[in-house]
């Protein structure tokens, strides 16, 4: 078993250690025989990992759709997910998002902590104290700005590498004649959505840089175009169930790609978890195949179709030009002129992720559009890394703008028009 397989399925015993113990504060009091119990089972899994690396530390995120242990996305089985739900719910609550244990743990300390959550819980507060021996209780706001900045881009580069390892996952157990669950890729998107309209420059450049892995290059486009396709959908006013349905259709597209448009519904009809979303996901899967083959299809479907060739001129071998992806675009058939001109309007004539050149730092990445949403940004490309982000002043307009496969998102922020 590889590391990164142990460690998701020791995280899923100690997240349901962990909600175990705390489950039990609702109808017992911290020093109750039960929660002892408890305690102690999630202490010997705790002292398990702690025998093996005392110098490590545990880190467990909980939100509200995902959890992860130490930026591991953890796949929490469908008969788990509604109690490890309450347990976040139930942390949320007191301001806790994140619990990081390391080997000074003792059963007293996790006695203490518990005595913290039992206040909070039926005090309905706050949790006043964060800190014991060997566990710390922090905040984790995905969704705010200041602080928690960086909690948010964290976890726009989980859910990516978690959608890898998902895609993966899918495609094997189709593979296999078997029929997955879509619990865990629906969450995905639900948590992704929230995310879009304020991390939508940390997206665009995971998305719009290839994968350095080439055995991994299939999934890593077909993330890439179900992230920008949430983005380029959100910023052009779509509705969250529309958006779900078109991620949820791009993910599913690794299993699709070929199959024959009159056969795409008894292809996904056995997917009934993707539940009220079905029908939608089934007509945008049939439709990107319809527009694939030159046929008509809905403006969404052409939506599909056209970022995913937008990926893969970006991806290509060779770094395209902003001209040579506007070109290729213009060339992509059976796609409406509104829906193409909407696309090349979101990319913009100094997309952000690209590489430009300034008459006074030489080569520059794109960066952002600053915090007013205006003000285009750069940071200067050294040997050694990138300069800080400052406003674009001098850009060499006689020099192309390329996508070299650049990677930088410490801040960001940008809003467009809507679509319908």
């Amino acid at each position: 078993m590889s590391r990164k397989l142990a460690m998701q399925e020791y995280g899923n015993r100690l997240v349901n250690d962990l909600q175990v113990y705390l489950r039990s504060l609702h109808t017992h009091k911290a020093n109750n025989q039960i929660v002892s119990r408890a305690r102690d089972g999630l202490l010997t899994t705790l002292q398990e990992h702690f025998g093996k690396e005392p110098q490590s530390t545990l880190q467990v995120q909980l939100l509200p759709e995902e959890t992860f242990i130490n930026n591991t996305l953890l796949p929490i089985a469908m008969q788990d997910f509604a109690r490890i739900k309450e347990l976040t719910e139930r942390l949320r609550t007191m301001g806790v998002g994140e619990l990081v244990f390391n080997a000074a743990v003792t059963p007293e300390s996790l006695s203490e902590f518990a005595q913290a959550v039992y206040n909070g819980m039926h005090t309905r507060q706050q949790m006043e104290i964060r800190s014991f021996s060997g566990i710390q209780a922090l905040e984790l706001d995905y969704s705010a700005s200041g602080s928690s900045e960086r909690d948010a881009h964290q976890v726009v580069v989980w859910l990516f590498a978690g959608l890898l390892d998902g895609l993966e996952g899918l495609k094997d157990l189709v593979d296999d004649n078997h029929v997955p669950t879509m619990v865990p890729f629906m969450r995905h998107m639900r948590l992704l959505v929230d995310l879009t309209a304020e991390r939508s420059m940390v997206i665009r450049h995971l998305c719009l840089a290839p994968s350095e892995n080439e055995s991994n290059a299939t999934m890593h486009h077909a993330a890439s175009r179900s992230f920008l396709t949430v983005q380029i959908g959100h910023a052009y006013g779509l509705d969250r169930a529309t958006l779900m349905a078109m991620g949820l259709a791009s993910i599913l597209e690794v299993i699709t790609t070929g199959t024959d448009p009159d056969e795409m519904f008894a292809k996904l009809a056995p997917f009934t978890t993707l539940s009220d979303l079905a029908p939608s996901v089934m007509m945008l899967s049939r439709d990107l195949e319809l527009v694939r083959r030159g046929r008509r299809a809905s403006r969404r479907g052409q939506l599909l179709h056209l970022v995913d060739e937008l990926v893969s001129v970006i991806h290509g071998e060779t770094p395209p030009t902003l001209e040579d992806v506007q070109s290729h675009l213009g060339w992509v058939s059976g796609v409406d002129a509104v829906v193409l001109d909407s696309v090349l309007a979101w990319l913009g004539e100094e997309p952000v992720g690209a590489v430009a050149h300034s008459r006074s730092m030489g080569r520059v990445l794109l960066f952002d559009r600053g915090e007013d949403g205006q003000t285009l940004r750069c940071r200067e490309i050294y040997d050694d890394g990138l300069g800080e982000p400052v406003p674009v002043i001098d850009l060499d307009e006689s020099k192309p703008i390329v996508f070299e496969g650049r990677v930088d998102f410490p801040f960001e922020e940008e809003e467009a028009d809507g679509w319908g």
